[in-house]
């Protein structure tokens, strides 16, 4: 097995790490958790291919191949960096340090260099050949070869103000691709949003390679989301979520940020009916063993649990004073179908 950390984002507290395990365990053969650090986490995993995951991931800054983890003082690093098996080649040492860790990045960077230096080993900051992360946190420095990068700044080239169709209250691209992968939907699978709305989780599912296919109630939101999907392949229809017309246990996954407000009242008689019959329809059109990622602005056991899911995670989101995000990671049960 092969020992891996992800530098995890800061800007949630638990969806970072879910979102990568949750492809771990879609892209490995086998994995085991050996650490969990504040902003890093350290797995070991047999056939993991961390492009696919580089490509994906929206909360993870970069995928390191683990070589060290060492206290964070001078003598445990100096003699981490002294044992590093590297080969010939040009190198750059990037350090992050995570909160108020000590110590300083700059710090950790400089004296890596110092020593590889003398080792000799030739620096290269313009293309160097290896890059070297090292991430400071919980008294810990963890070392290793950057074997892949998010690219963090494609999701902000994608905010919602930034696309043709605009409307409040949305999802951020960044968001919205972390359910995605929470889902551990594969290129090729069929992913549904029956909430479309201005097809931002579409967006984020057809550009790993889903098979996306969303559904909206409202035509003024069809007809405007229609222009976010410009050389996207993928489907979007006007319906209703309460009687999708699909076929039972033909959906690999579900993502789906359910209306609030005044926006439920215009899809059903109330919230909870909008809710309870989705759910339903959810269940039958959801392949058994498949996952679903669900928003909502208020809990949802009791509605999920009764439509017959499992929950396999639950997260909080405080979008503002008066918002509050609900996120449940679910999964059909493979007994019963319709």
């Amino acid at each position: 097995m092969t020992t891996y950390a992800f530098e995890l984002s800061g800007e949630h507290e638990t969806l970072p790490k879910s979102e990568a395990l949750a492809l771990v365990e879609a892209f490995s053969t086998s994995y085991s958790v050996v650490s969990s650090f504040d902003q890093c986490l350290i797995v070991e995993a047999e056939g993991l291919d961390v492009q696919i995951l580089g490509s994906r991931l929206a909360m993870t800054h970069s995928i390191i191949e683990v070589m060290a983890v060492c206290d964070a003082d001078p003598s445990a690093l100096a003699a981490a960096a002294e044992a590093l098996d590297l080969p010939p080649k040009s190198y750059m040492v990037r350090a992050r340090r995570i909160k108020s860790f000590l110590p300083a990045g700059d710090v950790v960077e400089r004296e890596m260099g110092r020593i590889l230096y003398r080792r000799g080993f030739r620096a290269d900051l313009s293309m160097p050949e290896i890059v070297l992360r090292a991430v400071i946190t919980c008294g810990k420095i963890v070392i290793g070869r950057q074997a892949a990068k998010a690219d963090r700044g494609s999701f902000e080239a994608r905010r919602p103000h930034l696309k043709p169709f605009f409307h409040p209250g949305v999802l951020m691209p960044r968001m919205a691709r972390a359910l995605v992968n929470l889902t551990q939907v594969r290129a090729g699978g069929a992913m549904l949003d029956p909430f479309a709305g201005t097809c931002g989780i579409l967006i984020e599912a057809c550009l790993i390679g889903a098979r996306g296919l969303a559904i909206e109630a409202q035509p003024n939101l069809v007809r405007g989301a229609s222009c976010n999907l410009q050389g996207l392949e993928c489907s979007l229809m006007l319906g209703d979520a309460k009687r999708l017309p699909l076929k039972s246990s033909s959906i690999d996954a579900a993502v789906l940020d359910t209306p609030y407000g005044r926006s439920a009242k215009i899809l059903a008689r109330s919230k909870e009916i909008l809710l309870q019959e989705s759910l339903s329809e959810l269940y039958r059109v959801i392949k058994p063993g498949c996952r679903m990622a669900i928003v909502a602005d208020r809990p949802l056991e009791s509605l999920l649990h009764s439509a017959g899911f499992d929950i396999i995670e639950a997260h909080t989101d405080r979008v503002h004073r008066s918002l509050v995000r609900h996120i449940f990671l679910c999964k059909r049960a493979r007994k019963g179908s319709f």
